[in-house]
C-alpha cells in the first residue's frame, strides 16, 4: 500500500503538521454539509468522524486536534492533503461545521489550525502544549485540562518529523476498547524528550467512579517507535491532572534481536490467513461470529489485509522480538453489514491489541490492559 505523506513546517522550535493519506475508500469529507443533527450518536463520534456515515469505524491516525468543553466539541484532521474541522455544539446537539475546510498558520510560539465560513473557529496549540479554541472572536478554552510531558528513558534521538500523540482514554470498560475524550498529535522539528502536552476535556463527561488515562505514542516515517506499554491514570480516584509524566517504551530494542523462535513465529504470522473464531474478554463476554468472513493477513511487508464481514480494510502493523504487535487501520470500505454482523467490534478489537501467540495451530491476540483475547484459526 502506498503511502503518500506531506509534511508543513511551521518554523524554527514550533510544530510541524504531518499529514497521512491513510483514508476511507468509500468516504470524503463534504465541506457543504452542515447543521447536521444526529442525536443516536455520541458527542465524541461527532466530534470525531469526518461523516456521519462513519460512526461506527473512528479511524484516529488522521486525527491532529481533538478537543471538548462544556459546550462545544473541535476536530482538527487529514484528509490527503486537506486539512478539515468538524464542530458540534453540545448545546443544541448539532454538528455546525461538518468537514469544513482549515487552514494551519504557525505562531510565534506555534501553531493555529482555522476554519472561517459563516462562523470563524480557531484552534491554537502552542510548543509548550497549550490549546486554546476561539469561537467567533471569542476564548472557549476549557478549565478542564489534562497536562505533563511525554518522555523516554533510552538515550535515543528522534528524526525530525517524528510525530507525538497524546490521548485522553476512558478506560473503564474491559470489554470494550477505550473511549478518546481528547487527543493531540505534534512533530518532533528537532526537538526532543520530554515533549509538554495539555488535553482540554469537557468535566461533564467525566464519572468519579470510572477510570481515565492517557497514552501516547511516538511514530518516525509511518513506523511506531515508541508507545505507552503501562497505564498513566488521570483525573479521579485521586490521580492528577498536571504534572503528568507519561513514559513510553520502544517498541524495537537494538540490543534484543529476534531468536530463532521469534523468527518462527513471525513466519507463522505472515503466512497464513487467519480466520477470527472469537473473541473473549476478561468480563466473561464473548462474541462469536455466526455469519461472514472475518479474517485478517499479516503481509511480509507490514501490511494487513482484514474482512470484516461486507467490508475490506487495509492497514498496517509491527512486531518485535517479545511478540509485541501494534495495528494501525487504515482504507476502509464502509459498507452497512447486515443485523448480526459484529464487524465494528472486530475493527475496535484491532484497534487495542497488544501481542500475540500460538497454541495448538491457532493464534491468539491479547487486547491492550489484559481485556481480553482474539483467537483465530488457520483460514486456509
Amino acid at each position: 500500500m502506498n503511502k503518500k505523506v506531506f509534511s508543513q513546517v511551521v518554523g524554527a522550535g514550533a510544530m510541524a503538521i504531518t499529514l497521512s493519506s491513510l483514508v476511507p475508500l468509500a468516504a470524503s469529507a463534504d465541506p457543504t454539509a452542515s447543521q447536521v443533527r444526529l442525536s443516536s450518536a455520541s458527542t465524541t463520534e461527532l466530534a470525531q468522524t469526518p461523516t456521519a456515515r462513519e460512526r461506527a469505524m473512528t479511524i484516529q491516525e488522521r486525527t491532529l486536534v481533538f478537543s471538548q468543553t462544556d459546550r462545544i466539541a473541535v476536530r482538527v484532521y487529514s484528509d490527503g492533503e486537506a486539512l478539515l474541522l468538524n464542530l458540534f455544539n453540545k448545546q443544541t446537539g448539532v454538528t455546525e461545521v461538518l468537514g469544513g475546510s482549515a487552514t494551519v498558520t504557525p505562531t510565534e510560539t506555534g501553531v493555529t489550525y482555522r476554519y472561517t465560513g459563516e462562523q470563524t473557529v480557531e484552534v491554537a496549540v502552542s510548543s509548550a502544549g497549550e490549546q486554546t479554541i476561539t469561537l467567533n472572536g471569542v476564548p472557549q478554552q476549557s478549565t478542564s485540562t489534562v497536562s505533563g510531558q511525554v518522555f523516554y528513558l533510552p538515550r535515543i534521538a528522534l528524526a525530525p518529523n517524528a510525530t507525538i500523540e497524546v490521548s485522553l482514554l476512558d478506560v473503564s470498560r474491559a470489554d470494550a476498547p477505550a473511549t478518546v475524550l481528547a487527543s493531540a498529535k505534534m512533530t518532533a522539528n528537532g526537538r526532543q524528550v520530554p515533549f509538554p502536552f495539555e488535553l482540554l476535556y469537557d468535566a461533564g463527561q467525566i464519572d468519579s467512579r470510572r477510570t481515565y488515562a492517557v497514552r501516547s505514542q511516538i511514530m518516525e516515517n509511518g513506523e511506531l517507535q515508541f508507545t505507552s506499554t503501562t497505564q498513566t491514570p488521570v483525573i479521579t480516584n485521586g490521580n492528577p491532572t498536571d504534572g503528568v509524566e507519561l513514559q513510553v517504551d520502544p517498541v524495537n530494542q537494538s540490543d534484543n534481536s529476534p531468536t530463532d523462535q521469534d523468527m518462527v513465529s513471525d513466519s507463522q504470522l505472515t503466512g497464513t490467513l487467519w480466520q477470527l473464531e472469537q473473541i473473549q474478554y476478561n468480563n466473561d463476554e464473548q462474541i462469536a461470529p455466526t455469519e461472514g468472513d472475518y479474517t485478517i493477513e499479516f503481509m511480509p511487508d507490514g501490511q494487513l489485509s482484514i474482512r470484516a464481514d461486507c467490508n475490506q480494510v487495509l492497514g498496517e502493523f509491527t512486531t518485535d522480538g517479545d511478540r509485541s504487535l501494534s495495528v494501525a487501520l487504515g482504507p476502509a470500505t464502509l459498507a452497512a453489514c447486515g443485523p448480526e454482523s459484529v464487524d465494528s467490534e472486530y475493527l475496535q478489537a484491532l484497534q487495542s491489541v497488544s501481542s500475540y501467540f500460538f497454541e495448538e495451530g491457532d493464534l491468539y491476540i491479547d487486547l491492550q490492559a489484559d481485556t481480553g483475547t482474539m483467537r483465530f484459526s488457520n483460514g486456509q
